[in-house]
């Protein structure tokens, strides 16, 4: 059970807005989050912390940077609006079930990716079939790389659905 720490300031929360919109687009980024919203931070590790939207789990914050949890996309995802967004990787389904066990993403289960991802940045990954958000976790390669190698870890997983992070709940 998580305590929460305290509430983000409006700039911290507007800071968020801008970020989401510049991945997802205004509409979705809306849906996430609004300038209206009550954001509390709670503690997850000494390195992972997560953000609540009214009280209920939306983002996680590592290093400085703030990305939707699984759990967020999940709720989000139509397949129109998911071929929209940036920074997403997709995979065929004989990566999902090691996915889902906190595997990280390997190349060669990789069917495609946006070519705009950089090493090094948050990125999401989903199945191919139905476009399911899967996992939240960071580039080791750039797109297209993804795309074209045929060999070694392409994303590190840092949160994926039904982990530990996927059944979080507030603490009094």
């Amino acid at each position: 059970m998580l305590k929460i720490k305290h509430p983000l300031s409006k700039k911290e929360i507007k800071e968020i807005i801008r970020e989401m919109s510049s991945i997802f687009g205004k509409e979705v980024a809306k849906k996430l989050i609004s300038k209206k919203d009550n954001v509390q931070l709670a503690e997850f590790d000494k390195t992972t912390q997560i953000l609540f939207v009214n009280g209920k789990p939306m983002f996680i914050k590592r290093q400085n940077l703030v990305f939707p949890l699984v759990i967020a996309l999940y709720e989000l995802s139509n397949e129109e609006d998911l071929r929209k967004w940036k920074r997403r990787v997709v995979v065929d389904e004989g990566a999902v079930p090691f996915i889902l066990k906190g595997a990280d993403v390997m190349a060669p289960g990789i069917v495609d990716a946006d070519e705009d991802i950089k090493e090094g940045d948050f990125v999401f990954v989903v199945e191919e079939n139905y476009g399911r958000p899967l996992a939240i976790g960071i580039a080791l390669m750039s797109g297209r790389d993804m795309k074209e190698k045929n060999r070694g870890k392409a994303v590190k997983v840092i949160h994926h659905a039904k982990d530990k992070i996927w059944e979080l709940t507030v603490g009094p």
